[in-house]
């Protein structure tokens, strides 16, 4: 008798079996279809722009009353520890799928589907094999709709087809994947803490002790910079064909954005390391070019005048002039933007050379560990999605 066997989900080991996520499922629901008014709480109410590829971060997450939040939490709009939740509408949909395992207890829009399983099905297992290519590509076929407002239509989600395996499988595969994410996570972490410890040393030096005597220009007394003007869209592609192309901070991540569109006809370019503003609704999200890039019209890429390699000064300085910059985001007729002479213009304190010098002097070395970590990051992130699929296929097997 034959390993293997062809399936609705492709050819997989022959003692796994084919169900639906319904059948591996305590329940699948979503969160509340109706929004009650935001209010300032502590009571969070997550959306898909909440969501990160492990976890949601609250930073901008709106928050309701005590009362809405309990009535919703006993609706089941309340995720537990192990559910699993996934982007069901919208930009996003069945973009970002994780296991919460969060400690804060919050309540979910209806953007956002949980599947709480049943207790001998392993949520990371199920988790990674919703995110495999190839289940991606049968959801994105079968189970959304809209055209406009792409949306998973939650009845219809329920007949996933997943595998049936021995639990003891089902926690082997997902060890070696959770190992991979655990890594990342950790030097993600490492990375935020290095950025608030620059961001810091940044403050101290140029803020809380500032001289009186130090002079006021403009922001271009001190950069260059670069704005972007976006390739035809006849030249760009996905295949890693040309340069990277990054049109506005759709591509952003923490510090620096993720390559996905190249295009074989670059206009505007940005250096390695270069500061990347957003310069279209939302105006001032920040991130750092990690090689030569493109840029379309929603970026505009920043450089210290008098040494192009003072990267680290560059950024925690318009970091610090974000206030000003991000006023523009409420000024356009239709959305906000900022233009090329805004930027020119800007008010501008402008310090001693030699106390910049010194700032990039300290500063570097913890840059240069966060671009360390961030090639490690891409390093093991390139090895979690190799592995992914052949794991949730059962072309790559794990001794038990």
């Amino acid at each position: 008798m034959s390993d293997w066997k062809d399936s609705e989900i492709g050819r997989i080991p022959s003692k796994w079996t084919v169900g639906t996520l319904e059948d591996v499922s305590q329940y699948i629901t979503d969160g509340a279809h109706l929004s009650p008014k935001f209010v300032k709480s502590d009571y969070y109410m997550a959306s898909v722009k909440d969501m990160r590829y492990n976890y949601f971060d609250f930073t901008e997450c709106k928050t309701i009353s005590k009362e809405d939040f309990e009535t919703l939490a006993r609706g089941k709009c309340s995720p537990e520890y192990g559910d699993i939740l996934l982007s069901k509408d919208g930009a996003n949909c069945l973009d970002i799928i994780f296991v919460y395992k969060q400690k804060d207890r919050i309540v979910l829009l209806s953007s956002i589907a949980i599947a709480r399983l049943k207790k001998e099905c392993n949520s990371d297992f199920y988790r990674y094999y919703l995110l495999s290519p190839n289940i991606q590509e049968i959801m994105r076929n079968n189970y959304v709709s809209g055209s406009a407002i792409p949306r998973v239509i939650l009845t219809d989600f329920k007949n996933v087809p997943v595998p049936i395996l021995p639990e003891i499988e089902q926690k082997a595969i997902s060890s070696i994947l959770s190992s991979l994410d655990e890594k990342i996570d950790l030097l993600h972490s490492q990375n935020i803490t290095l950025e608030k410890l620059a961001e810091t040393l940044f403050r101290q030096w140029f803020v809380e002790e500032a001289k009186e005597e130090w002079a006021i220009g403009v922001l271009s007394d001190e950069f260059d910079f670069t704005m972007g003007q976006s390739p035809l869209g006849t030249d760009l592609n996905q295949k890693g064909q040309g340069i990277i192309f990054y049109q506005g901070r759709t591509d952003f991540d923490f510090r620096f954005p993720t390559p996905r569109i190249y295009t074989t006809a670059p206009t505007r370019l940005a250096k390695p390391l270069d500061t990347l503003i957003s310069v279209r609704a939302p105006v001032g999200d920040m991130n750092i070019a990690f090689e030569e890039c493109c840029l379309g019209r929603g970026l505009a890429a920043f450089r210290y005048r008098n040494n192009n390699e003072f990267y680290s000064y560059t950024y925690y300085k318009l970091r610090s002039l974000m206030e000003p910059i991000k006023q523009f985001e409420d000024k356009g007729s239709v959305f906000g933007s900022i233009g090329k002479d805004d930027f020119k213009n800007l008010e501008n304190i402008l310090p001693p050379e030699y106390l910049i010098e010194a700032f990039q002097k300290e500063a570097k070395p913890i840059d240069d560990k966060i671009i360390s970590n961030t090639n490690q990051i891409r390093t093991l992130t390139a090895l979690r999605d190799t592995l992914l699929p052949k794991l949730m296929s059962g072309e790559a097997r794990v001794g038990i």
